[in-house]
């Protein structure tokens, strides 16, 4: 009887697919948290306090990173400072905060990394399969001594010198493992800053014949002279262990990395002042980010981080390719809009400013019913009345 019933619903299948008609759908299936909340491209850019200055005794939240879980929920991090100054100021932390309501709400805030009297910075994050159907979480950040900032900081990978650690996460962000020292791994021995991100590392998801499909790649960027620039660094298993970083040309630095349907990689670099130029720079691997091609021009954009999101694939089966670019005006931190492109990052598309006057660093995330959700820079209210905050919103992107 078992396999007589198996083969009625085979059939019942077969007949479905024949007549065009489908089984029925399972209606007690629970939605995610952001497609149990509709939301159509006609809907304002409505926005919730996430990180506010003055909240939690910290003067500043600034450089935010942010995941879209398995499960929908989302987890963001930021640095909690206790003034505008970078690195060198002392006891800059890494903080989180989840939200299990597609952002509508956010837990009480965690601090998962504490400075002592240095500075922990650039919250780098990315999922990582853990090979039994879930995620590890990757955390990778910047740790900086004691009154060493990025105008002092020496060369090299020793302990008075800014370093690269990682640390993870196996139950969504509840606990942190102890952070690892990677520097004498990734940073080269001229570098004096090696600074990850901010905002996202990436895996591959297609490859191709010179790099495997599930490469951790972590953008980043470096000073070794007075230009600078961008760099990657890799790992082929899942995080175990990591090659020595590969620069970019000189003329980057904060920068974030997206895969191309083709399987090849594309780096969008922040110019640095001193190129001169108005636009971003954009370099191409088609090895796995072995080596980097020279740059060619990107979005028009003032000097700041920026980021990429892949929204959809064809060759995934979605309706078109179809990339997603945040980040600020051409002239000023301010206005922070959205554009969109559907041949892989060559032209950019219907912008679209999402909020009018101050606005800085943002990073993406598709959601779990494919819109697009921001974290962005502000001057939001808190404690203390607005200050440099971070706030989140969700929109449509392709409609």
């Amino acid at each position: 009887m078992p396999r007589l019933s198996a083969l009625l619903s085979t059939l019942m299948l077969l007949l479905a697919a024949c007549t065009g008609d489908a089984p029925p759908a399972d209606t007690d299936a629970p939605l995610g948290p952001c497609a149990a909340r509709p939301l159509s491209s006609a809907d304002a850019f409505n926005t919730t306090p996430l990180f506010r200055a003055g909240d939690d005794g910290y003067a500043v939240y600034r450089i935010p990173s942010v995941l879209t879980l398995r499960d929908g929920s989302l987890l963001a991090f930021a640095e909690a400072r206790p003034s505008l100054a970078d690195a060198g100021s002392g006891l800059i932390d890494l903080v989180t905060k989840r939200s299990d309501d597609c952002g509508a709400t956010w837990s009480a805030l965690q601090v998962i990394q504490e400075s002592g009297a240095g500075d922990v910075t650039n919250p780098t994050a990315v999922l990582v399969p853990d090979g039994a159907g879930g995620d590890r979480i990757a955390l990778f950040f910047d740790r900086w001594p004691e009154g060493v900032g990025e105008g002092n900081v020496p060369a090299g990978t020793g302990p008075d010198s800014e370093s690269i650690e990682l640390m993870w996460s196996d139950d969504d962000g509840a606990t942190w493992s102890a952070p690892r020292d990677l520097t004498a791994d990734v940073k080269q021995d001229d570098w004096k800053i090696a600074s990850v991100g901010p905002g996202r590392a990436i895996i591959t998801a297609w490859g191709n014949a010179d790099a495997p499909v599930g490469r951790i790649v972590v953008p980043g960027w470096q000073t070794s002279d007075a230009e600078g620039g961008s760099f990657t660094f890799t790992s082929d298993d899942g995080g175990e262990t990591f090659t020595r970083a590969v620069a970019t040309q000189p003329g980057t630095n904060e920068s974030q990395v997206i895969e191309l349907t083709d399987g090849s990689l594309t780096l969008d670099g922040r110019q640095n002042s001193a190129l001169a130029s108005p636009t971003r720079q954009v370099y191409t691997s088609t090895d796995g980010a072995q080596t980097w091609s020279a740059p060619r021009p990107g979005l028009t954009m003032t000097t700041i981080m920026s980021s990429t999101l892949r929204l959809g694939a064809a060759r995934d089966g979605d309706a078109a390719d179809l990339l997603v670019h945040s980040g600020v005006a051409p002239t000023a931190r301010e206005d922070l809009r959205v554009w969109q492109s559907v041949d892989e990052g060559q032209t950019w598309t219907n912008e679209r400013v999402l909020r009018e006057g101050f606005t800085q660093y943002s990073v993406l995330t598709r959601l779990d019913d494919g819109t697009v959700g921001v974290v962005f820079e502000s001057l939001a209210g808190g404690d203390q009345g607005p200050g440099y905050s971070i706030e989140f919103g969700r929109l449509v992107v392709g409609e």
